[in-house]
């Protein structure tokens, strides 16, 4: 399976391919997103979430690609505004428990995708006319003109919302884990964080790396 960048919009990410996890309904990763959300509660808890450091770059990102912040919160800001509020969170799987960790962690939009259901190679691009899915609320998502993530049947994931075609269940054993930021985010600092998402999800989930890298335009 390659990935392909095909925009030329001021964005990156970090694709991470592992296989052989196993999945549970443990709450051990859970137990680590509640402490990171108590650390920032306990920092920031007093400041406007604009004035958290590291909040503007998913800021960023949504801007480059056509959305605006204000209107439609990243989902690391979202997790962010949760915890700087004590509005609690819900433990669901090993797996989706990391991701809401790291990307409280990063304050950067996570995705992760089953790969088995993943068809082909997959293309980073904008959505033509038409295109959309069926989201994980059971909503349909219009993604014509939007950024998006497609393979050979079409597009299956966003940084808004993923789909349901290629969800992740206690049952997926290989993923690919992204990590969306803005252009200008610096690269190691962004590669450091695919290894530490990596690591963490080999620590609770088990697995192991077959493919990382770093998309970026041009």
């Amino acid at each position: 399976m390659r990935w392909q960048l095909q925009t030329d919009l001021p964005v990156q990410l970090a694709v991470i391919v592992m296989e052989d996890l196993r999945i549970s309904g443990a709450q051990d990763a859970f137990a680590e997103l509640i402490r990171c959300a108590e650390a920032y509660r306990e920092h920031y808890g007093d400041q406007p979430i604009s004035e958290v450091p590291g909040v503007g770059a998913a800021r960023r990102f949504f801007r480059a690609i056509g959305i605006e912040p204000t209107r439609r919160r990243p989902s690391s800001e979202a997790l962010l505004k949760r915890a700087l509020g004590d509005k609690g969170f819900h433990p669901v799987n090993t797996l989706v428990d990391v991701c809401n960790w790291c990307s409280l962690d990063f304050l950067l939009p996570i995705c992760v995708y089953d790969s088995d259901k993943i068809s082909g190679d997959v293309a980073v691009r904008i959505g033509r006319e038409g295109e959309g899915y069926d989201a994980l609320n059971h909503r349909r998502i219009n993604l014509g003109e939007r950024y998006l993530l497609a393979d050979s049947i079409g597009p299956f994931g966003s940084p808004m919302t993923d789909s349901l075609r290629t969800a992740i269940g206690e049952e997926t054993r290989d993923v690919a884990l992204i990590i969306f930021a803005p252009d200008d985010h610096d690269r190691e600092r962004l590669t450091s964080h695919a290894a530490t998402f990596a690591d963490r999800v080999s620590r609770f989930c088990g697995g192991r790396v077959t493919g990382q890298e770093i998309l970026v335009p041009g």
